[in-house]
């Protein structure tokens, strides 16, 4: 459970305050395991990351290889406790406005500065890519109704009808004359018989 790790000496030490304000908020629940199944706790971690650490000393919005290494330590906590990484938990964590990133990945960062191209438009779409493949990697093994919810309504993703084609010996015997034949025929029959059964009134 613990997110430290072991130094040459043998010592448990932690790589980073994230990871050390994540096991101080898990060893504040009643069961720790717990984290792994409720996604609420997962949020309520995230949250005590932020208030500790990126509340009163935020994050520069300009380094966006410092916050890129932050979304990689996100996502290794959302892997380890069964999470899909999101921007909106990012955004939760490290105090950045969603919106923010919206406009990052629009290529509107410092107004329109680099575009598309810049580093910080290139990296959001980058983390993009990697929630839609956890999305997808859901979907696929486990058949969550969830993600593939999630893949349509933010990703565009549809489903397409099964087409049926039937080939060579599989064709109808009939042909489309016979089958028109004996349904006109069976139509024939029928109606007297209908008429035989109306009442006499």
């Amino acid at each position: 459970m613990s997110n430290t790790v072991r130094a040459e000496n043998g010592a448990e030490i932690y790589e980073t305050k994230i990871h050390e304000y994540a096991d101080e908020y898990i060893n504040t629940l009643d069961d720790p395991e717990s984290i792994n199944n409720n996604p609420s706790l997962f949020t309520g971690m995230i949250k005590y990351i932020y208030k500790r650490l990126f509340k009163y000393n935020p994050v520069n919005n300009d380094d966006i290889t410092v916050l890129d290494d932050i979304w990689g330590i996100y996502t290794e906590l959302c892997y380890k406790y069964n999470k899909r990484p999101t921007l909106l938990n990012f955004s939760l964590m490290v105090g950045v406005s969603n919106d923010t990133f919206n406009a990052w990945k629009n290529g509107e960062y410092r107004a329109g500065e680099d575009g598309a191209s810049s580093a910080h438009s290139l990296t959001v779409k980058k983390w993009l890519k990697e929630c839609e493949s956890s999305l997808v990697d859901g979907a696929t093994e486990r058949n969550s109704v969830g993600c593939i919810f999630a893949l349509k309504a933010n990703y565009g993703y549809t489903e397409t009808p099964q087409r049926i084609e039937i080939t060579g010996a599989n064709a109808p015997a009939l042909s489309q004359e016979d089958i028109r034949q004996i349904a006109d025929q069976a139509r024939k029959e029928s109606i007297p018989e209908l008429i035989e059964g109306l009442p006499d009134e």
